[in-house]
């Protein structure tokens, strides 16, 4: 099982390692459930939290 195919479960985002992952846990409160290796150059890694996919696209674009 990949975490793509799970997307509903999951809510994963891509950063440069997993320091980062953890201070997104921290910042919004998200459960941490597993951090994944990538092939990009620059994110490094896929962060893998609990709960339906969210998107910062919402909240870079408001009012």
């Amino acid at each position: 099982m990949t975490y793509s195919e799970e997307s509903a479960q999951y809510n994963v985002h891509s950063a440069v390692d997993e320091e980062h992952c953890l201070e997104m846990e921290s910042k919004y409160g998200w459960t941490l459930i597993d951090v994944v290796p990538t092939k990009d150059p620059i994110l490094k890694v896929d962060c893998v939290f609990e709960g339906e996919q969210t998107s910062f696209e919402d909240t870079r674009y408001g009012d």
